[in-house]
């Protein structure tokens, strides 16, 4: 309705989870690394949030970045019984069950152990993510937990991601599940909004509809704040009634008197003013209650206020390294080192040793990575300046722009990855590594070079020469690349579409080489361009759909050495 009125292509706080208007606070970053772990490692990983924090909308995010070769079963109704929550398991993995009655829970666990192993044996994984998980039966997370025991001598065949509220956890420390809670291998909560992520995820999701991003004044954010406590759900859809409010008083610009209105619309008058009038009268009789006992000399308890503040302590388990990396785990600690060492490892590192090799220099110490100071946020952020230093673009740190919404700025797109060594070099560029220590957070390094086996990470403002064997311990396979776009772009071609970056792809094809005839429709993709994208892909070893998605226009890019940093040369 109002969408004209304020020139928005789309409506800016709908609470759909529409992945595109995905805000990542550094709460929200943390939980979708957390989510991306599960992608990678066996046993449980654990989301909990509170209503309408975004656990969906993150869900969604991630499933738009599944890697070619994980299987995902998708749950969203978890009021099931055992056999429902297996079959619907089997549905959602294409297991077939045929015209077969089962009526067991171990004949549909035998049918889906079968699957695993020959989607394993394929070189496949798979991760059933199961949402609203506070809504399982005792009894069905203990099936939940039985599943995990389907594996092989190497590896867990079956991954579990659950997502639900605070209370899931409550469940989780019962005693009866106490083998379950053993199992989680990383957990995290995530919180509200603090006032200033508030400012940026407002601004944010106006921009994301072709808005002003400066609608709301900054009195209406404070408003925002308070009556939205800075959980996303209620942000959105207050905004939403107070942008209703602008325009029917033909305003262009929210204060926040419309914002204070549009929450006694959706909350009701009592509902607002009751939660106030209770927090004005609580700080009140705590401001009296401090006078009356300091005017009659009442001893107060004296307080060390140098002392540090309580710390609530999280729980993460990181596995072993990943078997893509290395093939033996160290069991010695790193040795001490140079704050900037260069290791001098020259063989590849998923190598075996030579057999014959009678004497030789002692392998050197592998260096020791210091994860550099500040928040994960900030952290993060640093690391995207140096990437998109590197493609001579300057990325503001303070902007409150994240690094994906500033990338198409400067015509380049982010591309977010889980693999092994061999698909991180495959696109030759330099990439943001998501790096793990003794922390529950993550933080980021930025991979600008590679010589032989050897790369050059970069960590805040330290640099380090490393091999794939010196991050086995760090890196489980999530990275973020950027790439450049051709011009006008508007997502991945496909047979059938109608599109100017049609006939720019027609021409760099020909430029590699391929035999396209003349065409009287240069901007439409039809079926001989089909077939050459298809060619081009199996030649490139990506996957010959014949879709020109993100990978496929970096693979060309790089075919025909166009502009832009290399891993290397």
């Amino acid at each position: 309705m109002y969408e004209d009125h304020f020139k928005f292509i789309q409506e800016p706080f709908s609470i759909a989870p529409d992945p595109k208007f995905l805000f990542l606070s550094e709460g929200h970053n943390e939980a979708l690394a957390h989510l991306l772990y599960g992608f990678s490692h066996g046993g449980f990983v654990l989301i909990t949030g509170e209503v309408g924090t975004g656990k969906t909308t993150l869900l969604r995010n991630l499933l738009d970045r599944t890697p070619a070769d994980l299987d995902v079963a998708f749950i969203l109704n978890p009021r099931l019984t055992v056999k429902e929550l297996l079959e619907t398991i089997c549905e959602e993995l294409g297991v077939p069950l045929g015209n077969r009655k089962l009526d067991t829970v171990k004949q549909y666990i035998d049918l889906l152990n079968r699957h695993l192993l020959q989607t394993h044996q394929a070189g496949r994984s798979t991760v059933a993510i199961i949402d609203e998980a506070q809504n399982l039966s005792p009894a069905v997370l203990e099936q939940i937990r039985l599943l995990t025991n389907l594996e092989t001598n190497e590896k867990k065949l079956l991954r579990i991601i659950l997502l639900g509220q605070p209370e899931l956890s409550d469940m989780l420390a019962r005693t009866e599940l106490r083998q379950l809670a053993q199992r989680i291998t990383a957990r995290f909560h995530l919180d509200s909004l603090n006032k200033s992520e508030v400012t940026h995820y407002v601004a944010h999701r106006l921009t994301k509809a072709g808005g002003n991003p400066n609608v709301f004044d900054k009195r209406a954010i404070a408003a925002l704040y308070r009556v939205s406590k800075g959980t996303p759900r209620l942000i959105n859809v207050v905004a939403d009634r107070a942008l209703l409010g602008a325009y029917v008083a033909n305003e262009y610009r929210v204060s926040a008197t419309l914002v204070h209105k549009a929450a006694k619309e959706v909350f009701g008058t009592r509902g607002v003013s009751r939660a106030y009038w209770i927090g004005v009268s609580a700080v009140v009789l705590a401001v009296s209650a401090i006078m009356i006992w300091a005017y009659q000399g009442w001893p107060i308890a004296s307080q060390d206020l140098t002392a540090a503040p309580p710390v609530r302590a999280e729980t993460k388990i990181l596995p072993a390294a990943p078997t893509q990396i290395t093939q033996e785990p160290t069991t010695q600690p790193p040795a001490a080192s140079d704050p900037n060492p260069v290791s001098s490892i020259a063989s590849v590192p998923e190598a075996e040793p030579e057999p014959n090799n009678v004497a030789s220099d002692p392998e050197p110490a592998p260096p020791v990575l210091t994860r550099p100071r500040g928040s994960t946020y900030q952290i993060q952020r640093n690391a995207f300046r140096t990437l998109f230093a590197l493609w001579s673009a300057d990325f503001d740190v303070d902007s409150g722009l994240g690094p994906c919404d500033f990338a198409p700025t400067v015509a380049l797109q982010c591309l977010r990855r889980n693999g092994g060594w061999s698909e991180l070099n495959s696109p030759n560029a330099p990439v943001v590594l998501v790096l793990w220590d003794d922390s529950s957070n993550p933080y980021y390094g930025v991979l600008t070079n590679r010589t032989g086996a050897t790369y050059d990470l970069s960590l805040g403002s330290t640099k380090y020469r490393i091999s794939a064997r010196d991050l086995r311990d760090a890196w489980f396979g999530a990275y973020i690349l950027l790439w450049q776009t051709p011009p006008n772009y508007s997502g991945s071609l496909r047979q059938g579409v109608t599109h100017s970056n049609v006939a720019w792809l027609r021409q760099k094809l020909t430029e590699t080489g391929s035999d396209l005839g003349p065409s009287d429709r240069q901007q439409h993709f039809g079926p001989e361009l089909h077939q050459v994208i298809r060619e081009f892909q199996l030649t490139e070893g990506l996957l010959a759909d014949g879709i020109v998605g993100p990978l496929t226009w970096i693979r060309l890019a790089d075919r025909l050495a166009m502009p832009g940093p290399k891993l290397s040369s």
